[in-house]
């Protein structure tokens, strides 16, 4: 009888026959892993190096550099929340999106990529993978990939790379759209990859695998995580997706260490509570937001929300399972404005991250996204008035008393700069 998600999930990757009849899994913090004999050994060693007619090892491990029990435990139930073939864990959620973006590119499968993205990874995207003999294409939207293609001469992508919900400003894509060009598109000996930053949602209001994609990444420093107190980052899909970005994980370092994948793989246990709470939250502070502010100063992925920003609300109520827990609001005032704002907060804590159980606020200008051009936050909509919030487990009157407060601080900058 196959088990709801919540249940699989809760399980993956432990036996408590594995320890001793343990209800949770033990941490395995070891470095290094004995062989019982120096074939087994030669057999692991040559078939992580690729060598040509390495003998196949049995299951096992070498160093916890290329893999460990709890790393691979906490791999299993990411994979388990995305129901996808196989997982690979970081160090960081840049780790894994960098990881992921050189294993499946080079000088021939160059990487197409949609904005808004997070600052960090349009950093990468733009300053560090062309540095590498990578090229890489920004499209304002994905019905602009037939004129890409036309326009670049006929040259197909490697990786066609989106982010839905976009940080921070909620634009949204449909993964299908991509996925179905890239299927179209792809031959046998040129695959087109197609990666989804996951991160504002998480996988249990948004599956990309089930939209067609070949690849998932998060940050799971945030919902997956969700307590501040651990950095990791995820990369879940098609095994042989995930095989390429392991390989290259074992050579670049990435991997995450096994304290944190044992925190990891608790937090998991409790995705699904949590994010579900923080939407109901998130919901109620968006009824009052839309009437104290004005809906058009107000940014989520929920449905009337998008429809007021003009975005496409039934490929949004097609893929995603809620709006999530994430706002953008713009203050008026401009920066002094979304200062003052941010500086009268007292439940919410300034500081950058999300998805975490405390609520947080932040300035995107000139914090997640300091290093990104003006032009590009200009036509993104990442405004010197422009805030983000992330909904925590606070009782909702409270983060309401907090948002109305800081708000009339604003407005009352605002009419002195007048």
């Amino acid at each position: 009888m196959k088990k709801h998600l919540e249940t699989r999930a809760m399980f993956a990757g432990y036996r408590p026959s594995d320890a001793q009849m343990a209800v949770k899994p033990p941490m395995h913090p070891a470095s290094t892993f004995v062989f019982p004999d120096a074939r087994t050994g030669a057999a692991h060693m040559e078939t992580a190096y690729g060598v040509e007619g390495a003998e196949t090892p049995p299951e096992g491990f070498i160093y916890s550099r290329l893999g460990n029990p709890t790393i691979t435990m906490a791999e299993q139930r990411l994979a388990a929340w995305d129901d996808s073939e196989d997982a690979a864990l970081f160090g960081s959620g840049m780790a894994a999106i960098s990881t992921a973006l050189l294993a499946w590119s080079d000088a021939e499968r160059p990487v197409w990529f949609v904005g808004p993205l997070y600052g960090g990874t349009h950093h990468f995207l733009e300053e560090v993978l062309p540095t590498m003999g990578r090229s890489v294409t920004e499209i304002d939207h994905l019905d602009q990939l037939d004129p890409t293609l036309e326009d670049l001469g006929g040259q197909r992508p490697g990786i066609i790379y989106l982010e839905t919900p976009a940080n921070p400003t909620m634009q949204i894509q449909r993964i299908r759209t991509a996925a179905e060009w890239a299927a179209q598109h792809s031959t046998e000996d040129h695959r087109i990859v197609v990666m989804v930053d996951n991160t504002y949602l998480g996988p249990i209001l948004q599956r990309p695998l089930e939209q067609g994609a070949d690849l998932v990444l998060y940050s799971a420093t945030k919902y997956l995580g969700g307590h501040s107190d651990l950095i990791a980052g995820g990369a879940s899909g098609e095994a042989d997706v995930v095989a390429k970005v392991k390989e290259f994980r074992t050579f670049l370092g990435g991997t995450i260490d096994s304290w944190t994948a044992w925190m990891l793989a608790r937090s998991m246990e409790t995705l699904h509570v949590r994010v579900e709470h923080q939407q109901r939250t998130a919901g109620h502070v968006l009824n009052h937001l839309r009437e104290l502010c004005g809906a058009e100063n107000v940014k989520s992925a929920w449905s009337n929300d998008l429809a007021t920003m003009g975005q496409d609300v039934a490929t949004a109520e097609a893929q995603q399972r809620g709006g999530g827990a994430m706002i953008g609001l713009h203050v008026p005032g401009g920066r002094e404005g979304a200062f003052a704002f941010l500086d009268a907060l007292e439940v919410f804590k300034l500081a950058v991250s999300l998805g975490s159980t405390e609520s947080l606020a932040e300035h995107p200008a000139s914090m997640t996204h300091a290093g990104v051009p003006a032009e590009v936050k200009a036509r993104t909509g990442i405004t010197e008035s422009f805030v983000r919030l992330s909904i925590g487990l606070e009782h909702p009157e409270d983060l309401v008393n907090d948002l109305t407060h800081a708000w009339k601080v604003a407005e009352s900058v605002a009419t002195l700069a007048v």
